[in-house]
């Protein structure tokens, strides 16, 4: 069974309610010779339902995780979740986007990866690039960044102190790894 953009965004408008504080739904054509139009559900919720949100989102398919994103945006980190439901339908695939605020005091989010495993990588990404800690994600190593690099250095982060000490790091590893030499 699949459904249209407006049927998901009422099964989220009435899941979530007053936890739900923006919605659009967006279309667009894709292909050249044979157009078809594609549709996004974008929302953005109180940080509160965001399980909530995701769980519902399962509930309608087993969504295709595009991508979690997030963006240091002054006093919060605005983080998006995209999902596909519908995967693998040409023609029927929708994609829902989840946006919410995270003020820098409380950066922490639920894991979703015990729903989703491939969430993994995505979390851990914005953790160490952000800050944002997710409750209940196991593997908390880096992915990107040296394993000794600095503590509580976010290189995403707008409000970044100490920038010299991470192009210091980054210099001397880059220089370590070229066999001392620039």
């Amino acid at each position: 069974m699949t459904l249209k953009a407006e049927e998901i965004l009422n099964i989220l408008k009435n899941s979530l309610g007053d936890a739900l504080i923006e919605q659009e739904i967006k279309t667009y054509s894709l292909g050249a010779l044979r157009k078809r139009e594609c549709s996004e559900v974008w929302i953005k919720i109180d940080r509160g339902a965001f399980r909530k949100a995701v769980e519902e989102i399962f509930k309608l398919d087993y969504p295709h995780l595009h991508f979690i994103t997030g963006e240091d945006v002054g006093e919060n980190l605005e983080v998006i979740y995209s999902f596909g439901l519908f995967h693998g339908q040409p023609g029927k695939e929708i994609s829902v986007v989840i946006k919410l605020a995270l003020p820098k005091s409380e950066l922490v989010l639920p894991t979703i990866t015990d729903l989703m495993m491939g969430a993994e990588t995505n979390e851990r990404e914005i953790r160490e690039m952000l800050g944002v800690e997710f409750e209940g994600l196991k593997k908390k190593r880096h992915l990107f960044l040296p394993d000794d690099w600095p503590e509580g250095k976010y290189p995403w982060r707008r409000d970044e102190f100490g920038v010299d000490d991470m192009i210091k790091h980054t210099h001397k590893s880059v220089k370590e790894i070229r066999g001392g030499k620039e």
